[in-house]
């Protein structure tokens, strides 16, 4: 038998194999991955149950309004009110809460879960879409009293029910709407609105005021809102026909800027409603009515030792005119008597005012007495160079106060002769806290029952158009350096950094 070569030998020999070896698993080792998975399930499930709970139990509580002009949440003074609430109050959004096309619900939505959060308990905050639930307009107004409708929100409490209409809580430029045709919102007026009509709808006896209607009733929504925050309702009377009269609810009425003059059936009712204690306010200035006369409404305003004359103040003082151009446009200051007796402004702005004057043989049991009124040196420009020869330069009412102390509450004609205190065109672009509106609105206080009486504030909606715009050589300097400079450089950056570290 031939020899096998060494590498035979080696090639046919039989692999031995190792001995096993039992591995021990290190028992700690399983009991630690156990307890580190039970961790963090434990850890994940602790985390939702404690949001859960968060979110049932505080989620309002800890919301937190970042908003520049804190339009998200209610003002001290409302937050103060909802602590005294001691009647349910149920506020409807009658529209799908999710509904993003509807561009007013982000200004509604927040302020209004803030409310619901701070009154404890005494409001509840539901969103029902008729288009789901079509029978739910009924059950809030069976008799069709409030026309209610799709999109809108309703402030209930018991039998007493306000719609409000998204559209009118904000303020808009009366300048761009005349312009233009489209309303631009300049102020949000929400938690005014909703928190006048939750005291409206708890209250046993709100207050109501009447603007006489039927000669040309020039827009009210900035009175409509010093009004209501004095707790206030509003509504349009229209005196007409034989059984026709001022209703026995009328705390206030307004004759704002009529065009034409009262009829012999508004002169009558109008002085009965001030036999019987009434309280009136008559404005009428000198702008749009040169050549009206008005027998019947200054026969009202005689009733009250008033007289409306066919004159206009020209001021000649030039630190008090706005305009040194316009003698018409002018400050007016409150009497030094008016003045020691409520805190007020000192100056008011007036436009076009109608020379008024307390007549010399004045009723029995009437006073009259000057609010406002102009410089010393102010004189009289009469309609038709007609010359009242009892006029001379000197200081010349600009609102005058006539009370009758022979009714039982002592009946009160106020008379303006400017529509500065009171016309929308005025307010635009202003709020509720212009000079003239405070003043009007202390006014109203002094004569009417009032008692309920906060300003909520107005919320500004903030105007981010740039104060001075970029002049044509500013722009394309930083447009070319925006588009062209910042991504170049920012290019070469990152291939100078490659070439560098490309071997790294």
């Amino acid at each position: 038998m031939a020899k096998k070569t060494a590498k035979e030998s080696i090639l046919q020999e039989k692999p031995v194999k190792s001995p096993k070896v039992k591995v021990r698993l290190d028992e700690r080792f399983k009991s630690l991955k156990s307890i580190s998975i039970l961790s963090i399930v434990l850890v994940v499930a602790i985390c939702i149950v404690f949001n859960l709970i968060i979110d049932m139990t505080l989620d309002k509580k800890l919301t937190f309004d970042s908003t520049s002009v804190r339009s998200n949440s209610v003002s001290s003074m409302t937050s103060d009110y909802l602590e005294t609430l001691d009647k349910k109050v149920e506020i409807y959004g009658l529209f799908d809460k999710n509904d993003n096309s509807l561009e007013w619900r982000e200004y509604f939505i927040p302020i209004l879960d803030d409310y619901e959060a701070k009154a404890n308990g005494m409001i509840e905050l539901k969103y029902i879409d008729p288009d789901v639930d079509p029978f739910i307009i009924s059950q809030l107004d069976p008799n069709n009293v409030y026309g209610l409708q799709k999109d809108i929100y309703v402030v209930k409490s018991g039998d007493m029910l306000v719609p409000v209409d998204p559209y009118s809580c904000f303020e808009y430029d009366q300048d761009v709407a005349r312009y233009y045709g489209v309303g631009m919102p300049i102020a949000n007026n929400v938690e005014r609105i909703f928190t006048t009509d939750i005291v409206y709808v708890t209250s046993g006896r709100p207050l109501h005021a009447y603007y006489l209607d039927g000669h040309t009733l020039p827009e009210h929504k900035n009175m409509d809102n010093i009004l209501m925050s004095l707790g206030f309702v509003t509504s349009n009377l229209a005196l007409k026909g034989d059984s026709a009269k001022i209703p026995d609810d009328c705390e206030l009425l307004l004759i704002l800027q009529p065009k034409t003059d009262l009829t012999l059936l508004e002169k009558e009712q109008v002085k009965t409603y001030l036999d019987n204690a009434g309280k009136v306010l008559i404005v009428c200035d000198f702008s749009d009515n040169k050549t009206t006369e008005y027998p019947n409404l200054n026969d009202v305003a005689k009733r009250m030792g008033i007289s409306l004359e066919p004159g206009i103040i020209h001021e000649n003082d030039l630190d008090h005119l706005v305009d040194v151009s316009d003698p018409f446009r002018s400050i007016a200051n409150p009497t030094e008597t008016y003045a020691k007796t409520v805190a007020i402004p000192s100056e008011y702005s007036v436009e076009n005012c109608r020379y008024i004057k307390a007549l010399r043989d004045l009723p029995q049991d009437v006073v009259v007495s000057p609010l406002v009124v102009s410089s010393s040196t102010a004189s009289v420009d009469f309609q038709n160079s007609q010359i009242d020869a009892d006029v001379s330069a000197g200081m010349h009412p600009v609102v005058l106060w006539a009370v009758d102390s022979s009714t039982t509450d002592m009946a009160c004609l106020i008379t303006i002769g400017t529509q500065s205190f009171t016309s929308d065109t005025y307010y635009s672009g202003k709020t509720l806290e212009d000079n003239n509106a405070v003043f009007i609105r202390s006014l109203i206080h002094e004569i009417c029952p009032i008692e309920f009486d906060f300003l909520v504030p107005q919320r500004k909606i903030p105007s981010y158009t740039l104060s001075k715009p970029l002049s044509s050589s500013s722009a394309t300097f930083w447009s070319f350096v925006v588009m062209t400079v910042i991504p170049v450089g920012s290019l070469a950056c990152g291939i100078i950094i490659y070439h560098r570290r490309r071997h790294l």
